[in-house]
């Protein structure tokens, strides 16, 4: 079938059927059109972007452990390592205060003397020879409670704050521990050691849970984020 040559036909144009070739006309393929496509239809569109991902940065696969990490990451949470630290330093403290603060209202008189264990005319002779009355050794025991009272209160302070997070109070607790750890072990061995070492273990197994490997952890990842914040 070929093309017709008459001007005045009107109509779709006729195209050879394929095969070989009559020598006078070019071989056509049978539809030279896209598939889905006819003579008269608009082209189709081209794709578009979408607005809102025009300009929109590649987005990493952080699931799979690719791509830098995400900024700002949450907040660290808290050891719980660091809580039995603190119960235990705090439990350490609390003879200290119920003895500084039993002292401070402490009266010295014969009956005490008496229950103490004492030998009277060794204290006699003590009291005497230091220059002291019955009262004055009262206002003494009292001084004593409320240095006890303080130091425990202090050292309580400093345990909370090592738990708010603050490595200088952790150290400082860690130094106040060991200067008066060995003496209270001394003095009182002869009279309450298994009290002494008790309260000793305690204390130190306080530290060693705020110097554990996740408190480090914690501690490390605090300072980190206190570099990272703005100014």
């Amino acid at each position: 079938m070929g093309v017709s040559n008459d001007p005045g036909q009107q109509g779709p144009p006729q195209y050879y059927r394929p095969g070989p070739s009559s020598g006078a006309y070019p071989q056509y393929p049978q539809n030279p059109y896209p598939q889905g496509w006819t003579p008269g239809m608009q082209p189709a569109p081209y794709p578009q972007q979408a607005p809102d991902q025009a300009g929109q940065a590649p987005q990493w696969n952080t699931a799979s452990g690719w791509g830098p990490a995400p900024s700002g990451g949450g907040k660290v949470v808290r050891p719980r390592q660091m809580l039995t630290g603190l119960i235990l330093l705090i439990a350490a403290t609390v003879p200290f205060l119920v003895m500084g603060i039993t002292t401070m209202f402490l009266t010295v008189d014969d009956a005490l003397l008496d229950e103490s264990g004492i030998p009277r005319d060794q204290l006699d002779q003590a009291m005497a020879q230091a220059g002291i009355t019955m009262d004055q050794l009262t206002q003494l025991f009292r001084v004593m409670g409320g240095i006890f009272l303080v130091l425990a209160l202090v050292y309580a302070a400093l345990a909370v704050v090592a738990f708010l997070g603050r490595p200088g109070a952790r150290l400082t607790v860690a130094i106040l521990t060991g200067v008066y750890g060995l003496p209270l072990l001394l003095i009182m061995a002869s009279s309450l050691p298994l009290f002494a070492v008790l309260v000793v273990a305690v204390a130190s197994a306080g530290v060693v849970m705020l110097y554990s490997r996740p408190a480090n952890e914690w501690y490390a990842s605090r300072k980190v984020g206190a570099a990272q914040r703005p100014a």
